[in-house]
């Protein structure tokens, strides 16, 4: 197994699962799909901080794999501030 190869590529596809969720927000009908991509981007976002502190945390300052956590996050929140706004 290339570790370095599954660091880089987790880090960059969370980073853009976590684009791609984001711009989900664009339109209420797309949060569905928002919602999904941040699973994705959660799961790949987590693997690269598990592998940057395992094995590469002397290298790089931080790994991208939090940008695409706050990134996938940001659906979650937006779907939250919906309930909580429109509720009675």
């Amino acid at each position: 197994m290339n570790i370095p190869f599954i660091y880089k590529l987790t880090g960059y596809l969370s980073i853009i699962v976590g684009i791609a969720a984001t711009l989900c927000i664009y339109r209420i009908q797309y949060l569905y799909y928002g919602v999904m991509f941040s699973f994705l981007g959660f799961v790949c976002s987590v693997i690269n901080v598990f592998l940057y502190t395992k094995y590469f945390n002397e290298q790089e300052k931080y790994p991208k794999g939090y940008l695409g956590m706050f990134l996938s996050s940001l659906p979650i929140i937006f779907l939250m501030l919906v309930i909580f706004k429109f509720k009675k």
